[in-house]
C-alpha cells in the first residue's frame, strides 16, 4: 500500500514589530513617534530647569504660560520655562521645538508623572517623610 502524503498548509509569516525599548510606562507618543523618557541629565539640573516640575505641580499650566519674565527668579517667562523643562525631560531640543505648539495639558501632566517616576522623586519624598515621622516618634 503506497503512502499518501498529506499536503501541508502554506506557511504564513507575519511581520513582527521590533521589541519595545525600555519600560512602556516611561514612554509617550510625541509627533507620531514613541519616545522613552529617561532620568534627567545633570546639565539640566544645574541650571534649575529640572526643578521647574515643582511649578507644574503648584500652578495650572495656563497660569504658568502667562507668567512674565522674572517670575521664576531668572529672565525666563512662563512659556520659555515650560519649553526649557520639556527639553530637559526629552533631552531633545529639536523634538520639543517641532512639537511644542501641538502639546496639550494632558501631555504635560503625563510627562510630569513620568518625570517624577524616572527621577525617583516620589520614592525619595516618601523616604524623607518616613525619616521625619521616625524622628518625631
Amino acid at each position: 500500500m503506497p503512502k499518501q502524503s498529506k499536503e501541508l498548509p502554506p506557511v504564513q509569516q507575519t511581520e513582527k514589530e521590533l521589541p519595545q525599548v525600555g519600560s512602556p510606562e516611561n514612554t509617550i507618543v510625541i509627533g507620531g513617534r514613541l519616545v522613552e523618557i529617561k532620568p534627567t541629565k545633570l546639565r539640566y539640573q544645574r541650571n534649575r530647569t529640572a526643578a521647574f516640575y515643582k511649578m507644574l505641580e503648584l500652578y495650572p499650566l495656563a497660569d504658568i504660560l502667562a507668567m512674565e519674565a522674572g517670575a521664576f527668579g531668572d529672565d525666563r517667562d512662563g512659556d520659555k520655562a515650560v519649553m526649557d523643562w520639556l527639553i530637559a525631560v526629552f533631552d531633545d531640543e529639536a523634538l520639543v521645538l517641532e512639537n511644542y505648539n501641538s502639546m496639550d495639558t494632558g501631555t504635560v501632566e503625563q510627562l510630569l508623572e513620568i518625570f517624577r517616576r524616572v527621577n525617583r522623586i516620589d520614592e525619595k519624598e516618601q523616604k524623607q517623610k518616613n525619616l521625619q515621622t521616625a524622628r518625631q516618634a
